[in-house]
């Protein structure tokens, strides 16, 4: 709101601060208002942490609020450097709670409290900055909440990641203690480097803060005491009542960090290499008085047993142990059954639904190891919805089980940055792609012989490659040093024969050397849906129809359940233009999660490919929304309205790519989309030779809205058939 500058008091010689509103929000009456009520509520709280007012003024109209001169950085600076200490943490954030004790007490809240806010001196002293969004607990309307007349209706005041759910619900009764949930937020980002609710856009932001938990402060920073963590837990609580009720509070908390530790402090060396990981699957807690919630919660936990038993490198504990344990603290029964981990949850049921939550925990930290999983099924017969669950739990925990080779990192670092990296992946579509790679480059950094994270780079340079996100070609060739990586140090993993595969199939072309891995991965593990998925792409391309078929069906038949596999299998049937079939698989899996960006953008060129101008448009506009309107979505949706005679609405789509090839790669595979979408052969088949250079993926060639540009161009159709591509 305000801009600042260090100026000379001429009547007491001395240096200040003069904060001036900006020349663009001078004639916004509420924003002059805002300016003034800062200077006014913080010249009202006379304490140390909090920044002096020394006078407010108006200068040839404009006005202009003077205050002490600050020496040092903000928080927000200093956290670019990465996460702090222990010690540096308490330090700022006991002052931080004396600040906010000492406003509370006078009934005004900070409403925007951030790391840009909190600034640290020199000296040591932090202060507390930018009243700016304050209100006054004393102007309560008759319902008892906050009024705002300075806020606009639909707005929201303050900085969003750190905000409390209650200030993200319109007309939400906000207190003091929205101030308390932003510390939270902020204190997270000091221990861990990173805030606790990151998303591709602010409405995901928003979601996250109202309805997800955060990551664990210690998934991140193990480092640190449980302590620390607890106290952040309780800021974040999504409840107002659940977190604490006063800084004071806070304060106390904080003060009893400093206190030596009564305990054995947890070792940080690396966790010893094990020839198997161990786990015991605790009775899953009953939630409500469904009828048949108990049954399922005893049923579900000796399949999940059973299941996660048959994996290799896996040791589960038997049931009768478990059971005799039942009450004990996590870590107690990590250290008298011997296990890595614990896996509890719950289990609800209502009349046609069954939930249940399941959480994978570190015994000897007591820590999750990732986020909850949540599985929710109809209930149709007891016996076949307890199968499905326990399969669908033990396939999404078997990667952090027993990651691809069924070894653990030599360095803890190594295999936390690879935890938190799969976390970020579950969001690739919406950008999480680039954070996860972050964090599996980071795991092989530490450790290069852990080959599941290279296994993880692979697959996700290998997803880039597919999507046209960086330059095909050399995603490709990133994909397949990373699997050959993996290979080195393991050769009979599974998983990094089916990467190799893929990168062979979408960078080099090369079917026989893509065929190889595929088998050699089913080999290997005859189990695994997606290989065989995978594997009917290259099949179908190859025109192999029914092989391909055969393929996919097994895939679906090993996770019925899996909205990956389901999409995956649709798209085989796309590129054999059994649309019908494709839309199909696409709408179960859209049923379940609406914004399956995959299954989107699939049903939406298969709705094209039937001439379906409404469907095809509404699911692609969508798919470009969610993927942050990503050049490759925008070829799609270009394409499709090209096809539809939308020619103007295509041609702002080449605008806008245009835009953005100013600022990041946009693939010429884009263009080429949309002036075949056009009719525009030769501008296509031009693009079409860059794209070619790219190294674009054999899908853009046999797109069946594609295959007319190049069935009637001879130098293409030659390319094709050197490629061993059929038409």
């Amino acid at each position: 709101m305000g801009v600042v500058y260090e100026a000379q008091d001429t009547r007491l010689p001395r240096s200040v601060a003069i904060k001036f509103l900006k020349p663009s929000l001078a004639a916004d009456t509420i924003a002059v208002k805002r300016f003034k009520r800062e200077a006014r509520l913080s010249a009202s709280l006379n304490h140390p942490n909090i920044c002096t007012i020394l006078d407010i003024e108006d200068g040839d109209g404009e006005p202009f609020i003077a205050m002490e001169l600050l020496q040092g950085v903000s928080l927000r600076r200093r956290l670019e450097t990465g996460p702090l200490a222990l010690h540096e943490i308490i330090d700022i954030m006991v002052q931080v709670a004396d600040a906010l004790g000492a406003a509370h007490d006078h009934g005004i809240m900070h409403r925007d409290l951030t790391p840009g806010n909190i600034f640290l001196t020199s000296s040591g002293l932090v202060k507390l900055l930018d009243f700016g969004l304050a209100k006054q607990q004393s102007s309560l309307e008759d319902d008892g909440h906050v009024s705002d007349d300075l806020t606009a209706w639909g707005a929201t005041a303050g900085t969003i990641h750190y905000m409390s759910p209650e200030q993200l619900v319109e007309n939400g009764g906000t207190d003091h203690r929205s101030d308390l949930f932003s510390a939270g937020a902020v204190m997270y980002q000091m221990a861990t480097g990173t805030r606790p609710f990151e998303g591709g856009s602010k409405n995901d932001v928003i979601a996250l803060i109202r309805g997800e938990t955060q990551l664990p402060v210690r998934s991140f920073s193990p480092e640190h005491p449980q302590a620390l963590e607890r106290i952040v837990d309780r800021l974040l609580a999504k409840r107002p009542e659940d977190r604490y009720q006063t800084a004071w509070t806070l304060r106390a908390d904080l003060e009893s960090l400093k206190q030596p530790a009564t305990q054995v402090q947890e070792s940080s060396a690396a966790r010893p290499e094990r020839s198997e990981a161990s786990l015991a699957v605790l009775p899953f807690e009953v939630v409500g008085d469904g009828p048949h919630s108990g049954q399922i919660g005893a049923g579900l936990a000796a399949d999940i047993s059973r299941r996660l038993g048959t994996l290799k490198g896996l040791r589960v504990a038997p049931r009768t142990s478990t059971l005799a344990l039942a009450g004990e603290s996590v870590r107690d029964i990590g250290r008298r059954l011997g296990v890595d981990f614990v896996l509890e949850g719950t289990v609800q049921h209502t009349a046609n639904r069954v939930r249940v939550i399941a959480n994978l925990i570190d015994a000897a930290r007591e820590r999750a190891v990732r986020p909850p999983l949540t599985v929710e099924r109809r209930f149709d017969d007891l016996l076949a919805v307890q199968d499905d669950i326990a399969k669908d739990i033990t396939d999404q925990l078997r990667p952090s089980l027993v990651p691809a080779s069924g070894r653990y990192a030599q360095d803890t670092e190594a295999y936390y940055a690879f935890t938190r990296g799969q976390h970020h992946w579950s969001s690739c579509y919406a950008g999480g792609w680039l954070a996860a790679i972050q964090h599996f480059q980071t795991a092989v950094e530490r450790d290069a012989q852990f080959a599941p994270a290279h296994v993880a780079l692979a697959n996700a340079y290998n997803f880039l490659g597919m999507y046209s996100l960086m330059q095909p070609r050399r995603a490709f060739e990133v994909a397949a040093e990373s699997a050959r990586r993996a290979l080195a140090i393991d050769e009979m993993l599974a998983a990094a024969h089916t990467q190799l595969a893929l990168a062979k199939f979408g960078g080099e072309w090369d079917w026989d050397g893509s065929e190889q891995e595929f088998r050699r991965a089913l080999r290997l593990d005859p189990r695994d849906a997606l290989v065989h998925v995978y594997y009917s792409w290259l099949l179908i391309i190859l025109g192999r129809d029914e092989a391909a078929f055969l393929e996919a069906r097994a895939g679906q038949a090993l996770a019925p359940s899996s909205r990956l596999v389901r999409t995956a299998s649709a798209q085989t049937l796309y590129l054999a233009q059994h649309y019908d079939d494709a839309i199909a698989l696409c709408d179960e899996c859209l049923r379940s999660d609406p914004a399956f960006v995959f299954a989107l953008h699939l049903r939406g060129l298969c709705a094209l490919g039937k001439a379906q101008s409404r469907e095809a448009i509404a699911d692609l506009q969508q798919a470009a929304t969610l993927t942050q309107r990503s050049p490759f979505y925008l070829g799609l949706l270009g394409l499709c309205y090209g096809k539809f005679g939308m020619r103007a609405e295509a041609l702002e789509l080449v605008a806008e790519l245009e835009q953005l090839a100013s600022r990041s790669y946009v693939p010429s595979q884009c263009y080429v989309f949309i002036y075949a979408g056009l009719g525009e052969r030769e501008k296509g088949l031009a693009y079409q030779e860059a794209a070619y250079l790219d190294g674009a993926s054999p899908f853009n060639y046999l797109n069946p809205a594609m295959r007319d540009l190049y069935a009637l161009d001879p130098r293409h159709q030659q390319r094709l058939e050197q490629m061993r591509l059929v038409l």
